[in-house]
């Protein structure tokens, strides 16, 4: 699963997502949360993201990223997490990681704290 930064990264290609990064994201089946949509649609009408929701989600489709939907599962999780990070956005991408047990490729160093497997960019 590709935290939103990280989608962004490889969308915009941008050189903070390293050879090795791209090279397991081109021949691994990868995913982005429903909740990266989302995230962008309101970070992009904030002036804080260059791409807008659509452009975000059909340029992933294209790339051949699946869509993960939100379920009821993984918002309770959200409330099982602990304290350690307050972005609602990430909270729900980590709870998505645990409860499907996918391994997250993400930037993010708050993330450690959480029972999720890791890759870093």
């Amino acid at each position: 699963m590709l935290d939103t930064q990280v989608m962004l990264w490889w969308l915009l290609g941008d050189q903070r997502l390293r050879r090795g990064t791209r090279e397991l994201m081109a021949t691994t089946a990868c995913m982005i949360s429903l909740a990266s949509i989302w995230e962008v649609a309101i970070k992009h009408r904030l002036g804080r993201l260059p791409i807008d929701s659509v452009r975000f989600r059909d340029q992933s489709l294209a790339a051949g990223i699946a869509l993960l939907l939100i379920n009821d599962g993984h918002v309770i999780e959200t409330g099982r997490l602990p304290g350690v990070h307050e972005d609602p956005f990430d909270r729900l991408i980590i709870a998505q990681a645990r409860t499907e047990g996918l391994m997250v490729v993400t930037a993010d160093k708050r993330w450690s704290d959480y029972s999720v497997a890791l890759h870093r960019p």
